[in-house]
């Protein structure tokens, strides 16, 4: 492991998270963090604490429970390697991935239950750095304290420098997804576990309490579940995105680099990063059709809140209200009005502007004064136009009768 990466995933130190290159841009931006690095403060201990809603014991069985981290941090523990394990420490190879790079570290947990759990690492620039949480009964919850000590060298030392702030919310992320799977019941933990195994996620809501139930009432086995999840479509698309040959940028063809960066462009409303091009790049060169694209585009996180400030699918909304009188248009619609957009369907003439603009007042020399024309003349105008089969003149049903 080279010491970029390093710097990249130290911060799995506290409690086997990753925080990455998140810890160094959360909140102010990188730009604004890096300029912190430069009249540095730094930081080599620093303790944070908070009352949770779990008992003592639950909580502490879950955090201690080192082989399950991949279970409640599915995205960035890969896996859990047990190396020696007595009564009160456990030394484990702990492979991480962050933004695509995997990494393995050496851990030692020592566990006191159920008042301590001691975090170190043992190897590499940042052997020594210990991470302490203190768990303490108070009522029904347990207030949970943890005491970070950092022994950094080398070009790792760059994490001493990060925002104080910055560490504490990256610490309580962590804790909160612990917490969130302490919740679960022993039926729940199991199908959790199960669609980790075999679709490399975490079950979502639907799943655990339809799958949890049928478990607790004997309607189902365990063996019934792994059978159902390994005959289901998403695993046959894991398994064909697993057998992928990913590309480097520099693999991809031209033409499907320019795609990707239009898609980068049109829906996200930015240009797209190496990761993104060869993330998309290879799942299009590797049979993804590019609508299918273009939805994981639309429906990522990324997409749903830059939606808001699309001017594309502005006008769509826009234009679907005065024409159905003000009528909802939901995302799926949007959406679906939004890729015909990308595929080259001109849904209405640029000219259409006009008309949208004609609620506004409108001066001219050739007209004494200004003229203001309402916003339901613009509906009727816009009706009109519909009916005419000029905007939204695409995918209809034949049966449509025109709008008043």
């Amino acid at each position: 492991m080279n010491k970029t990466d390093k710097i990249i995933l130290i911060f799995y130190i506290f409690l086997a998270s990753s925080f990455g290159l998140y810890v160094l841009t959360y909140d102010t931006g990188l730009e604004e963090s890096l300029l912190e690095v430069i009249t540095p403060k730094k930081i080599t201990e620093f303790e944070t604490s908070r009352l949770v809603d779990i008992s003592n014991t639950r909580i502490f069985d879950i955090m201690a429970n080192v082989e399950n981290f991949p279970n409640v941090l599915p995205e960035n523990v890969v896996s859990v390697n047990i190396l020696s394990k007595t009564d009160n420490e456990i030394i484990a190879e702990e492979e991480l991935s962050e933004a695509g790079i995997k990494t393995k570290l050496l851990v030692k947990h020592t566990i006191k239950p159920y008042s301590e759990h001691i975090i170190e690492i043992i190897d590499g620039d940042a052997e020594g750095t210990k991470i302490t949480q203190y768990f303490e009964s108070v009522d029904s919850q347990t207030k949970l304290t943890t005491k970070v000590d950092l022994n950094v060298k080398g070009i790792t030392s760059l994490v001493a420098f990060v925002p104080e702030g910055n560490l504490v919310h990256a610490i309580n992320t962590v804790i909160s997804h612990f917490v969130e799977y302490s919740k679960y019941n022993v039926y729940e933990i199991t199908v959790n576990s199960i669609y980790q195994e075999i679709l490399d996620r975490q079950a979502d809501d639907w799943a655990l309490s339809h799958f949890s139930a049928l478990l607790r009432d004997g309607q189902i086995t365990e063996q019934d579940l792994r059978s159902t999840l390994l005959d289901s479509e998403e695993r046959a698309d894991l398994e064909m995105k697993n057998s992928m040959i990913w590309k480097t940028v520099d693999e991809l063809d031209e033409e499907t680099i320019s795609v990707i960066s239009d898609l980068y462009r049109k829906i996200l409303l930015r240009e797209a990063d190496p990761e993104g091009l060869q993330h998309y790049g290879s799942l299009l060169e590797s049979g993804t059709t590019l609508d299918e694209i273009i939805t994981m585009f639309l429906e990522s996180d990324e997409g749903k809140a830059a939606a808001f400030n699309n001017p594309i699918r502005s006008k769509i909304i826009v234009v679907y209200g005065l024409i159905f009188d003000e009528r909802d248009i939901d995302d799926s619609e949007v959406n679906h009005y939004h890729k015909m957009i990308i595929d080259g369907y001109v849904l209405f003439p640029d000219w259409i502007d006009k008309i949208l603009n004609w609620d506004q007042v409108q001066c001219s020399p050739e007209v004494l004064g200004c003229l203001e024309i309402s916003t339901d003349e613009a509906a009727n105008a816009l009706k009109f136009l519909y009916n005419e089969g000029i905007i939204f003149p695409y995918d209809r049903p034949s049966n449509e009768e025109p709008v008043e």
